[in-house]
């Protein structure tokens, strides 16, 4: 019987997996608030943390995505088969998710209460 040597299976650090980069800063989660405050404020959470961490454009979307919950999580797993391909990039992305959860008739609504 020959003796053959393991072979070591390589993974590379976990350090070195851009998502759990990303999950270190503790992003916060979007579900289905309706509040243009709220939802600028996880996009800009979001993008800064990219920036830190230096994520490329292709990655944005399918890490943005992890970070949808309730009502948001399930729009997204309804919508994304239509919409994802070489060209949907995070600014397609926000469209989309502006147009869904702050819709131009929230936002009449919104400028009414403030008049």
């Amino acid at each position: 019987m020959k003796w053959i040597p393991q072979v070591p299976t390589e993974t590379p650090p976990k350090d070195d997996k851009l998502a759990d980069k990303v999950a270190r800063h503790k992003p916060k989660v979007y579900d289905e608030n309706y509040d243009q405050v709220v939802l600028k404020e996880w996009v800009r959470g979001m993008e800064k943390i990219f920036t830190m961490v230096e994520v490329p454009e292709e990655k944005k979307v399918n890490i943005g995505m992890y970070y949808l919950t309730s009502e948001a999580d399930i729009w997204w797993n309804t919508i994304k088969g239509r919409l994802v391909g070489p060209e949907f990039i995070w600014s397609k992305f926000l469209e989309e998710l502006r147009a869904k959860f702050y819709p131009v008739v929230v936002q009449r609504q919104k400028d009414k209460e403030f008049m």
